[in-house]
């Protein structure tokens, strides 16, 4: 008997705190205007926040959209993640989404998270589930999704996360074409490498070094055309960033790149 009535208040304990989530997504009014098809669309106790989130979209009852473009604030809460991965990660993510002018207006760090409000002019808020699944094919976990009045903040856990872009680095001549002009590459111990760019470029290199935490190691930028470049890569390089100072019109062609040891 007092496990039946402690597994009913268990699950009337998630329901209550699904009920608070959606509404709190929702927002007030727009709860109280479907509140009886929340019900109808809801009818389990226990669902994760990407399963509201979905439900919520596919039957039109999260607002995203403005009448017309505004300022828009949304935070990120990364805990258990290097902040500086996680920042890259986010913006990956976010330039992949098609959202190419935000800005950090507040960051704070603590022992075990690291929090950014990024700025942005928009018609509408970040699409939660489009969100959700570009950081999660990057390593990353969404543990909630919370709205405060025209500001969303997601709590997200990258201590699994990875750079996606990334390539390994080979000991042969491998050919890549990406029109960002921007290369990423996993060092596995090489000493030295190899980058030629097509005859028809006009290459001015920009090419950084990190080390696993993306602490930058070192820098190599030539105010100059080059078409093949040697450099010694230096100790502790995890990943090689190769792109170009001006612009990506220079460096469209592709690069050849070689690891040597």
């Amino acid at each position: 008997m007092k496990k039946l009535i402690f597994l009913l208040s268990f699950n009337l304990l998630f329901a209550f705190n699904t009920i608070l989530k959606i509404e709190n997504l929702m927002g007030e009014d727009n709860y109280k205007k479907y509140e009886k098809l929340i019900y109808t669309i809801f009818p389990g106790m226990n669902y994760d926040i990407k399963t509201i989130i979905s439900t919520l979209e596919n039957n039109g009852l999260l607002p995203l959209f403005f009448n017309k473009a505004k300022v828009i604030n949304t935070k990120f809460t990364f805990i258990n993640s290097n902040p500086i991965l996680a920042q890259k990660i986010l913006n990956n993510s976010l330039t992949n989404l098609g959202y190419y002018y935000f800005y950090p207006i507040n960051i704070e760090k603590s022992d075990n998270s690291y929090s950014v409000v990024l700025e942005m002019k928009s018609e509408h808020f970040i699409d939660p589930l489009s969100f959700i699944n570009e950081i999660s094919s990057r390593g990353c976990k969404v543990n909630d999704v919370s709205r405060d009045k025209e500001e969303f903040i997601y709590d997200i856990d990258c201590s699994n996360g990875f750079i996606k872009e990334v390539k390994e680095l080979e000991d042969k001549n491998k050919k890549f074409i990406n029109s960002k002009g921007i290369y990423w590459f996993k060092n596995s111990n090489f000493k030295k490498i190899l980058i030629k760019t097509s005859a028809l470029d006009f290459y001015h290199p920009s090419i950084w070094f990190y080390d696993e935490n993306l602490n930058l190691l070192k820098v190599y930028r030539r105010n100059k055309v080059q078409r093949k470049i040697l450099l010694k890569i230096p100790d502790s390089t995890k990943y090689i960033k190769i792109t170009y100072m001006y612009t990506p019109e220079n460096f469209k062609r592709g690069i050849i790149v070689k690891g040597l040891k």
